[in-house]
């Protein structure tokens, strides 16, 4: 009887190291947090490809394990995804959420509704899109780390003298 107490002992308590090693290896937010930092392609019913330099996405992690993600652009306003949710599938992280973005001209803001989807393989390659379907016909802004490819720049070459 107590060769058997005792591998019922050693038993659970495997199980429970078990259980507990599981939770440390599950993916969390905190393994994405911070800032990411590229361009943005935006695109609407009236213009498509308008490429913005030095923007900065920011990831933090809720208490509740979902995700706050914020943009703030002084070409496309203020947009907040308070609880966005996180997947993982071979290494790359998935956030979606919906939110507000602060957006307008002149002085005039407005809150429009707004969704994101985040894809992140890492701090270096992360793409994230945003719609706003009530502005402009449609407006999507997408997100990309690093340097925008020259291309897409908008000419920065100073006009020539007469």
């Amino acid at each position: 009887m107590m060769k058997f107490k005792t591998s019922l002992a050693i038993s659970v308590a495997a199980l429970c190291w078990a259980a507990c090693s599981d939770k440390e290896d599950l993916p969390a937010v905190a393994d994405i947090a911070g800032s990411y930092k590229g361009y943005t392609l935006a695109g609407c019913a009236y213009f498509q490809n308008m490429c913005t330099e030095d923007e900065i996405v920011v990831i933090g992690e809720n208490a509740d394990g979902s995700a706050n993600m914020t943009f703030t652009s002084a070409s496309w306003g203020e947009f907040t995804i308070p609880n966005a949710q996180m997947s993982m599938n071979g290494g790359t992280y998935t956030l979606t959420g919906s939110g507000l973005t602060k957006m307008g001209m002149n002085g005039n803001v407005s809150s429009y509704d707004c969704t994101c989807t985040a894809v992140i393989e890492s701090r270096e390659k992360a793409q994230i899109q945003f719609k706003v379907p009530g502005v402009m016909g449609g407006l999507t802004i997408d997100f990309t780390t690093g340097k925008a490819p020259a291309d897409l720049l908008p000419d920065k070459a100073p006009a020539a003298a007469e």
